[in-house]
């Protein structure tokens, strides 16, 4: 709604232009142009102070997020905490500045640690058992929770390049002709196949 103001204060150039604006017309469109920048102001500083503050994820969060990190790709005995520490990290630091993805981490935690008490009266970190703990992940895994986590660790683990010789990755082959005849079976970590030509038996 446009108040008569408004239109006074959106014609004062012209008014100004012309020389058909008093003095005392000018003082009163000086007062009224100051309150309206005020009112603004004050409504723009409420909208900051109302404005979504991240959640703060500490030590606990981050210990959680790295047993669900290491059950979503186990590689016990082959991988280290390290790489897995690494996506976490990512992860804190992404929700340090971004509100959306702090809550979705904050509440996704909160609800993964509520089906582990309800079934096994224990926080999900402290479930005895792989396989039990996979079966919570079960649970949660077309979440965007779930697939942010799992995102992060399939580009952070698997698209690795310090992580390349762990898992016999050799780079790029096209330009070798490719792996049939070259480094096919050379990774020892999967199970060997002899059904395969080449297979390491």
């Amino acid at each position: 709604m446009i108040t008569n103001w408004e239109r006074f204060i959106s014609n004062l150039p012209v008014r100004l232009a012309t020389g058909r604006l008093n003095r005392r017309q000018l003082l009163k469109a000086i007062l009224a142009s100051t309150a309206v920048a005020g009112f603004a102001s004050a409504n723009a500083g409420h909208a900051v102070a109302n404005a979504p503050v991240a959640v703060k994820l500490g030590k606990e969060q981050r210990a959680f997020m790295l047993q669900m990190s290491k059950d979503i790709y186990p590689h016990d005995g082959f991988l280290d905490d390290e790489p897995y520490l690494k996506v976490v990290d990512s992860l804190i630091k992404e929700a340090e500045t971004d509100s959306a993805v702090a809550k979705m981490l904050n509440d996704g935690l909160i609800d993964l640690d509520q089906r582990a008490y309800k079934i096994y009266n224990s926080s999900y970190a402290e479930v005895k058992g792989y396989g039990a703990r996979e079966a919570l992940l079960r649970q949660i895994e077309t979440t965007d929770f779930f697939q942010k986590v799992r995102g992060g660790l399939l580009f952070g683990i698997y698209d690795n390049k310090d992580l390349y010789a762990k898992f016999g990755y050799e780079g790029s082959s096209w330009e070798e002709g490719g792996y049939i005849d070259r480094g096919f079976s050379d990774m020892t970590w999967l199970p060997q196949d002899p059904r395969v030509k080449g297979d390491k038996k």
